[in-house]
């Protein structure tokens, strides 16, 4: 593998139209290991020669429990588990380059045993990748010959993407009153969200990238809190090596009771590493910068208007069936606020946030999740209220959630989530709870 439905292990290949592909694993797989678990991943080589698959898998998941980590080793162990017709173990396995520079062949051959379990849409898929992805030609004209063997037209090069999610939901606490407030808002509301993107050009390891996106809230009955959003932007990517590094630039147009409230523009920076994989778990680390400038349309958001500067940090693995992703993100805003005659409001809040997410695959198909995340904000101004005292706003916002979702194929699925926050304040008028649910469906093409 990769040739058509026969995959190969060998770093001494009879397909020479392979050759570059695979002596570069092999070379990967020679260093940083240790003798003995080097040498039982050249036996293990050599028993897949002599066909002894069995023995192949023994003595390379051996290499692996004892330190041996290299693309090559995942990448044999992957097709000796599709020679052993163990296609769940071969799709796991292949899943880990994915991310490497080795995605391509990953996607290659993740299409290959979609195709042994007779699951053509999700063949279609990774070899649509390989083809869109382009930077390995030969592996993307075996990958075109496989879409062509199925009747799929040829993908294009450009590979764009959309996702689209609609849904419907109810939220008890719109407002976000206090919990000591005589009544609170609540309502049922249509969410949707949108986003497209793809490459205006693409060339070896260098590439940019446009981006759209779109999100809207309409209550049933409570239209002062629809909300609109809309986000345009564009980011020069370049690959170095494993790493991906990337420069972007965003503006944003935000509408509230239908009406236009405020814009940004924003300068992003960002590089994504998957060197903080351990022998355990594979993982990826993203640091990313942000900073923006936000204008008022109108006299009553004019105390929003300023600065925000933002570092966010994630931790994203997965292991089998789990996959799970670790954040922490540091916020800091300098705007106007708020003054009304006596009184004082500081919008210029400090933050840090922590948050997890979690996620189960108890089938194919079916997924189920939970996210947890707490902020701790505290304002740069003190507040002034009409009776003259003054006190310094401090927040601990606690927020959880449960989800589900339900993947027909590749195009569709079906979601479901249930969530609640809860915000402490030291002012009393901003604590308050708020509980949301929805159920969606979303749309990939």
């Amino acid at each position: 593998m990769p040739v058509l439905r026969d995959p190969l292990l060998s770093c001494r290949l009879t397909k020479p139209v392979l050759f570059v592909l695979s002596l570069s694993l092999c070379s990967a797989a020679v260093a940083d290991t240790h003798d003995d678990g080097r040498q039982d991943f050249l036996s293990g080589v050599t028993a897949f020669q002599e066909g002894n698959l069995n023995q192949a898998k023994q003595l390379l998941e051996s290499a692996q429990t004892k330190g041996v980590q290299s693309l090559a080793l995942i990448y044999n162990l992957g097709v000796v588990y599709y020679k052993l017709a163990e296609y769940e173990q071969s799709r796991q396995t292949f899943s880990q380059l994915i991310g490497t520079k080795q995605t391509s062949l990953a996607h290659y051959n993740l299409g290959l045993v979609a195709l042994s379990e007779n699951d053509s849409s999700t063949a279609l898929h990774h070899f649509r990748t390989v083809v869109a992805d382009g930077s390995q030609q030969k592996l993307a004209k075996l990958a075109l010959a496989q879409l062509k063997r199925l009747g799929s037209q040829t993908p294009s090069p450009k590979q764009w993407q959309a996702l689209f999610s609609l849904a419907v939901g109810y939220e008890d606490n719109i407002g976000l009153f206090p919990d000591t407030a005589a009544s609170t808002l609540d309502d049922g509301f249509i969410e949707s969200v949108g986003a497209a993107s793809g490459y205006a050009y693409r060339h070896d390891k260098t590439a940019i990238q446009w981006k759209a996106q779109f999100y809207i809230r309409d209550y049933f009955e409570e239209d002062n809190f629809n909300t609109h959003l809309l986000r345009l932007g564009t980011a020069w990517r370049y690959h170095l090596g494993q790493d991906r590094i990337s420069l972007g630039l965003e503006g944003d147009q935000l509408w509230m009771a239908n009406t236009s409230r405020e814009q940004r523009a924003r300068l992003t920076a960002d590089w994504l590493t998957p060197t903080c994989s351990t022998k355990a778990l594979k993982a990826n680390c993203q640091i990313k910068l942000e900073a923006e400038q936000i204008f008022a349309d109108k006299a009553q958001y004019q105390a929003y208007e300023g600065q925000h500067y933002r570092l966010d940090t994630r931790y994203r693995a997965h292991q089998g069936d789990w996959s799970g992703e670790l954040q922490y993100r540091f916020d800091y805003n300098n705007r106007k606020n708020r003054e009304i005659e006596d009184e004082f409001y500081s919008v210029s809040p400090m933050g840090h946030t922590l948050g997890g997410k979690i996620s189960y695959a108890i089938t194919r198909a079916l997924k189920i999740g939970a996210n947890a995340s707490f902020r701790h904000s505290d304002y740069t101004h003190s507040h002034t209220f009409k009776n003259g005292e003054t006190k310094k706003r401090t927040d601990r916002r606690l927020s959880y959630s449960l989800n589900a979702e339900y993947q027909f194929d590749r195009t569709f699925a079906v979601t479901t989530k249930l969530g609640r926050m809860s915000n402490d304040s030291n002012i009393d008028r901003y604590q308050y709870d708020r509980e949301t649910v929805t159920l969606g469906v979303n749309i990939r093409l």
